[in-house]
């Protein structure tokens, strides 16, 4: 559930890409990542274990981009152990105005791969869903650090689980502080319409650097409400560490 190609500094999708083939208007990019853990607002997907990622994109001078995304999950503490693989598949057209705010709205199909219709049934629903996003940012490249601000929503009409209509908000701040180090922070809300489905709210921050063809990260991620009665111990408190390359 991490994939949504969402241009500002998002702070819970840390892999890196490098375009291996293109021309004047394509460009095709692939990335790779070994993390600690795979946090997804707020919650462990992988049950606080090693995660291994990877996917694909195309991008197109009109602003079009498309792509496919990977990862291990372990669903096992919620009553689905046979889900271990998701994938995710996304497009959408980004752009930025004249003002320098640049903006992105796509759509993203999450499936999770292997999971057995009697366990979605026991746990309440479908794991597969849909969501719609979109997103703005800016920054400030004239400031020192240049600091950068962004905001992030997505809705889904049928959330994991069929949990019903759901509505993500995140709020996204960065700084490039010297010796090439990234400093970004998110805060995140989590909603759901259907009755007996908690909201819940989530916060990380973490530190990024360039080493040769790597990107290492190192995040803090924590919930500040209820966040444990949807993924269950998956909301503990946590420090991920993130290599990631390209090829």
């Amino acid at each position: 559930m991490k994939k949504v190609l969402y241009l500002l500094a998002c702070s819970s999708m840390l892999f890196s890409s490098v375009s291996f083939a293109e021309d004047s208007q394509h460009e095709f990019s692939a990335n790779v990542a070994l993390s600690t853990d795979y946090m997804y607002r707020g919650g462990s997907q992988t049950d606080e274990q090693t995660a291994i990622s990877g996917g694909f994109d195309y991008g197109h001078t009109s602003g079009f981009y498309a792509g496919v995304w990977a990862s291990n999950v372990d669903f096992q503490d919620i009553g689905l152990p046979s889900s271990n693989i998701e994938i995710d598949y996304y497009g959408g057209v980004a752009g930025e105005f004249s003002n320098g705010i640049s903006w992105d709205v796509g759509g993203l199909y999450y499936h999770y791969a292997g999971t057995k219709d009697a366990e979605e049934a026991a746990y309440g629903g479908d794991a597969d869903f849909v969501e719609a996003y979109g997103s703005l940012g800016y920054t400030f490249s004239d400031v020192q650090f240049e600091p950068s601000v962004g905001v992030f929503f997505a809705w889904s009409p049928d959330y994991f689980g069929e949990s019903g209509d759901s509505y993500y908000t995140a709020v996204d701040l960065g700084l490039s502080l010297p010796y090439g180090i990234s400093l970004a922070g998110q805060i995140g809300f989590q909603e759901f319409d259907r009755a007996g489905v908690t909201d819940y709210s989530h916060y990380s921050v973490g530190l990024s650097k360039d080493v040769a063809i790597f990107t290492l990260d190192a995040t803090y991620y924590d919930s500040i409400d209820d966040a444990d009665t949807f993924w269950g111990a998956g909301f503990e408190e946590a420090i991920v560490f993130t290599v990631s390359s390209s090829f």
